[in-house]
């Protein structure tokens, strides 16, 4: 019986030290730049809000590939599915970028 209450107790405990979902935090400051991008979504990670996207030329900024974009806001990241594709702004300062304005494109 001792060690049924002793299992049973260590569970409460673990259960109780296991780190709660918490939402991601971003504070990326202030967009110095600001580019529209056309890209398809390829993967979503939700627990930082990432969406993997294989985007097209982002035009003043970098060539096609595919990388990581954060999305700050919950409500624009669930906006987006899987092998979906989208219209975006990417948003960029000296040390971050990210995504905004997302329109899924039919």
């Amino acid at each position: 019986m001792n060690r049924r209450l002793f299992v049973a107790a260590a569970m409460g405990v673990a259960l109780a030290c296991a780190p709660a979902k918490r939402e991601p935090e971003f504070d990326f400051g202030e967009a110095k730049e600001k580019y529209p991008m056309r890209g398809e979504v390829l993967r979503l990670r939700p627990e930082g809000r990432i969406a993997v996207i294989k985007h097209e030329d982002i035009e003043g900024w970098m060539k096609a590939m595919t990388m990581d974009f954060p999305v700050p806001d919950a409500k624009e990241y669930a906006k987006l599915k899987e092998g979906m594709t989208i219209r975006a702004t990417v948003l960029r300062n000296d040390f971050h970028y990210w995504l905004t304005e997302i329109q899924p494109e039919p």
